[in-house]
């Protein structure tokens, strides 16, 4: 039997690719293919188009973090539990152009109490050049209470 958290990721991945859902990551995201949905692993692919590009003609900057927040997230949620972002750093080491398929994969590679950790990689897919690499930290929504006067509410992130 296939975990309900796996059959949600590759749900959410499906709908990104057809920009079905109607807020940003969805408008940089469409078209992205799914290739490997696992538990806390993500594997996709992505064709860049204009919708991406900087004004230097390669995949704006902007768009690499969305794919690691997303595909990070995405690889996390699959492993289980509701998590929000607390933290995401990435190098970038090369460039992809107009038409250049690219490949991200984002992998858990940790957890500890109510955080989980993520690094994603963006590969050129046809001589698999490194594009850029980032780690991603999140934390359990349940663990996110926030006290006001004297009350525990729950955070509104």
């Amino acid at each position: 039997m296939v975990d309900p958290a796996i059959l949600k990721a590759t749900k959410y991945l499906k709908e990104l690719s057809n920009a079905t859902l109607d807020y940003f990551p969805a408008s940089i995201l469409q078209g992205i293919q799914s290739i490997h949905v696992g538990k806390g692993i993500v594997q996709c692919k992505l064709i860049v188009t204009d919708r991406v590009l900087g004004e230097d003609g390669t995949i704006h900057t902007g768009a690499i973090a969305t794919l690691m927040e997303t595909m990070g997230a995405t690889s996390i949620f699959s492993a289980g539990g509701s998590h929000a972002s607390v933290d995401l750093n990435y190098s970038l080491y090369s460039r992809a152009k107009k038409q250049d398929e690219v490949k991200i994969e984002a992998r858990v590679i940790g957890r500890k109490d109510d955080l989980a950790s993520a690094v994603i990689e963006i590969r050129r897919e046809c001589d698999e050049e490194l594009i850029a690499t980032g780690r991603l930290w999140m934390v359990q929504r349940r663990s996110l209470n926030v006290k006001h006067n004297g009350v525990d509410l729950p955070s509104k992130l």
